[in-house]
């Protein structure tokens, strides 16, 4: 019987120095690439190492204690400084039964059936009505007023306005319309051709216009004089 040769049926066998090109090719590049992404990432490493280093750490319970207190009274100034003067409006139609008390200027169309306290400027439309007494630090009156009248600087009553009570104002007064009580002023009171005063006059200096009416007493007198004949 003769031995089957298998040898020539077997495959060679490769050394371990043959080369192939395709493989050699792709192991190249993939070490290449290997090696690329390597030292980029360690730069970048390095790079974000002295970056922080740079930076210098913060004691949040440092800084606290650093800060200067704030107080209450302060915080309460500057939201103060901060809020806007707010104008208050009563438009015409509504009614407000009981003393109405304000900061700032006002206007008002409506009615108001008790006191009125202004510290700023007071406008009364032609449809206002106070049933109480006003006090404001200027007043620009067009509507009627059943009480006193107070200002501590200006006071102005247009042609439709009405006062049904005595008058006071600290520096001037100018009349248009009507008037049913006392006029009293230390500076200067004016009577325009429409006004018509029922009471009477005290004034440092009257001005009164042709067709005014006064029914009352009229009494001119300087501060000076007012002082003197107190002592």
């Amino acid at each position: 019987m003769q031995k089957e040769n298998n040898t020539s049926e077997k495959e060679p066998l490769q050394s371990k120095d043959s080369f192939n090109p395709d493989a050699d090719y792709e192991a190249l590049q993939k070490a290449t690439q290997q090696g690329w992404w390597g030292r980029m990432g360690a730069r970048f490493n390095e790079l974000l190492q002295e970056r922080r280093g740079n930076r210098q750490e913060r004691n949040a319970v440092l800084e606290s204690r650093n800060r200067p207190e704030v107080r209450a009274d302060d915080l309460a100034i500057r939201r103060a400084r901060n809020v806007n003067t707010v104008k208050m409006v009563i438009p015409e139609g509504v009614i407000i039964e009981g003393h109405l008390t304000g900061g700032s200027d006002t206007e008002i169309s409506g009615r108001i059936e008790g006191n009125l306290s202004v510290e700023g400027r007071l406008y009364l439309g032609v449809e206002a009505l106070v049933t109480g007494d006003v006090r404001a630090g200027s007043c620009l009156i067009e509507g009627l007023v059943e009480g006193n009248v107070e200002c501590s600087e200006d006071l102005e009553l247009e042609k439709t306005g009405r006062l049904n009570a005595d008058v006071l104002s600290g520096r001037r007064i100018n009349l248009a319309g009507q008037v049913y009580g006392n006029v009293t002023t230390p500076g200067s009171l004016r009577l325009a051709s429409s006004a018509k005063v029922t009471g009477d006059i005290r004034a440092r200096a009257l001005v009164m216009e042709d067709g005014a009416i006064l029914n009352g007493v009229c009494a001119m007198r300087a501060p000076a004089q007012r002082s003197e004949n107190k002592k």
